[in-house]
């Protein structure tokens, strides 16, 4: 793609569009971010079941049953983090290389008056240090964003079956949290 049809499109589309030829590896992953963020739910809910309802009643080998299952669960979840972990980071070296990649071609087709005004060195360190940045985002951004927002999510709507005043509470002081993470957060980008 030459230099004026990036200039047309948005930052979020050039960055989205480098994710396209290894959709499947990024399937993967967030595949595996769900499972692992069910896992992660369905704990505090099986542990919250048995302890009010199978330990009361001496249902013994129910509650083995039901542990021994959540023991596979985190056998699972654990597979899960290896695959997020390799394949994942796999993923982000695959569109770091397509990033390298057209970055060389564009540094190819500057002036030479271009690298007259600007230092080499720094232009590399910028390119090197930027792009690893860019591929940090590329590989753990979704997967955080997604895994947060439906932890977020599935924990309001525990809470709602075991306390709702409380969960009315929480869900009116998460955007005032949000908003104050998202501030201070875009004040340290600027330093």
């Amino acid at each position: 793609m030459d230099t004026k049809e990036f200039q047309k499109r948005s930052l979020v589309s050039i960055f989205f569009s480098y994710f396209k030829p290894h959709k499947n590896l990024f399937m993967l992953d967030m595949s595996c971010a769900f499972l692992i963020a069910v896992i992660d739910l369905s704990f505090p809910a099986i542990t919250r079941y048995s302890l009010y309802e199978l330990l009361p009643i001496n249902a013994y080998k129910t509650f083995i049953t039901i542990m021994v299952i959540m023991l596979i669960a985190y056998t699972l979840r654990a597979f899960f983090y290896y695959i997020i972990t390799y394949y994942g980071h796999s993923f982000g070296v695959l569109v770091e290389a397509d990033i390298r990649s057209d970055l060389f071609q564009h540094m190819q087709e500057l002036s030479y008056g271009y690298f007259d005004k600007n230092r080499t060195g720094q232009l590399m360190s910028r390119l090197t240090a930027d792009l690893f940045d860019i591929t940090e985002l590329a590989h753990h951004g979704p997967e955080d964003v997604f895994i947060s927002t439906l932890t977020i999510i599935g924990s309001l709507s525990i809470l709602v079956t075991i306390q709702w005043k409380l969960t009315l509470v929480i869900a009116l002081i998460l955007p005032i949290f949000l908003l104050v993470v998202w501030y201070r957060r875009s004040d340290n980008l600027f330093i």
